[in-house]
């Protein structure tokens, strides 16, 4: 990375105009702004690698001030997409005394495979995970409803109470994907989705599964609510390797492998992680059509920060 316009090769404060920063990866920066002591971190590796996986958990668990040792942890995996990347899971699970692989239930509309226990274990371990790493938790169908502060249209969303009573931290681990019935599959949909209970997960869709504006508002209430719940005890990193992104007028895309991007801020994660791909300010992005939004995910940035659950603007150490 260059030196250029009294930016640190390490930190890079993120606002309104667009800086190269990699040969196939741009942030958006603000040069000017010097208000940067409220703004969430985001830490970022251009290399995926295991090394790097770690390193970025391990910097936000100490800035969250969780200890190394001590407590339950657990790690967010996508049951679906267990093969990709593989190897970086294992090894943060390796490397984290006292863990295990965490995930829930399909939604209580598709009741059977991933919809049951018994089946969501079946299916994560045929793909290599071991039972005594994976910890379903839907498992003793024990629910609780959080509140959601500012909800637009979800008030209150069901968790598994494991999820609250049992983990001291989760790293919310995603192979971020795209494309993805929300546009794109990051912290807030694994979140939303991914920590909401399988009556929870048909709370965000409604029983009509449409792929419309209201989802969009229930996975940013729902986000918000658990992200609320579980206090600073949520982790987020987001892999960005393996991206194919169809062109978007108005703007070049990055697509291959782009790096890893990981904050204690749920919204500036997948923030970052978009601007990787699209190298735009916020503003640039609520512009497009809404159907454009849908398509790419942009909605839910936007209906995240409309209720308070994160930062659009952030400050990037690179590592």
């Amino acid at each position: 990375m260059k030196e250029n316009q009294g930016i640190s090769r390490r930190t890079l404060l993120l606002a309104t105009c667009t800086l190269p920063i990699l040969e196939r990866s741009v942030f958006a920066a603000d040069t000017s702004h010097s208000n940067t002591q409220d703004l969430p971190v985001v830490y970022f590796a251009k290399n995926v690698s295991s090394n790097n996986f770690i390193d970025i958990y391990d910097r936000l668990r100490k800035d969250a001030g969780i200890p190394d040792r001590g407590g339950l942890t657990g790690i967010k995996l996508h049951g679906d997409d267990v093969d990709n990347n593989r190897e970086l899971w294992k090894a943060l699970q390796k490397h984290i005394p006292n863990s295990k692989f965490v995930e829930c239930n399909y939604a209580s509309l598709y009741p059977s495979g991933r919809g049951n226990t018994p089946g969501n274990i079946r299916a994560i371990t045929s793909q290599g995970i071991s039972p005594t790493q994976l910890d379903i938790l839907d498992r003793n169908s024990e629910f609780t409803f959080v509140p959601i502060d500012g909800g637009k249209e979800l008030k209150e969303i069901s968790v598994p109470t494991a999820l609250l009573k049992e983990y001291g931290c989760v790293a919310v681990t995603a192979n971020f994907r795209i494309p993805s019935f929300a546009g794109f599959s990051g912290a807030c949909k694994n979140v939303g989705i991914g920590l909401a209970s399988g009556e929870g997960k048909t709370q965000v869709h409604s029983h009509s599964v449409q792929r419309d504006p209201g989802f969009f508002r229930r996975l940013a209430d729902a986000s918000k609510g658990i992200h609320d719940a579980m206090g600073n005890r949520l982790l987020f990193i987001n892999v960005l390797s393996d991206i194919s992104v169809q062109p978007l007028e108005g703007t070049k895309v990055n697509n291959g492998s782009l790096g890893i991007i990981g904050s204690l801020d749920l919204l500036a994660a997948d923030e970052a992680a978009v601007d990787l791909i699209y190298g735009l300010a916020p503003e640039k992005y609520d512009r497009y059509s809404t159907k454009v939004k849908i398509d790419r995910g942009f909605l839910q940035l936007e209906y995240l920060s409309s209720i308070g659950a994160g930062n659009r603007k952030y400050l990037v150490k690179e590592i």
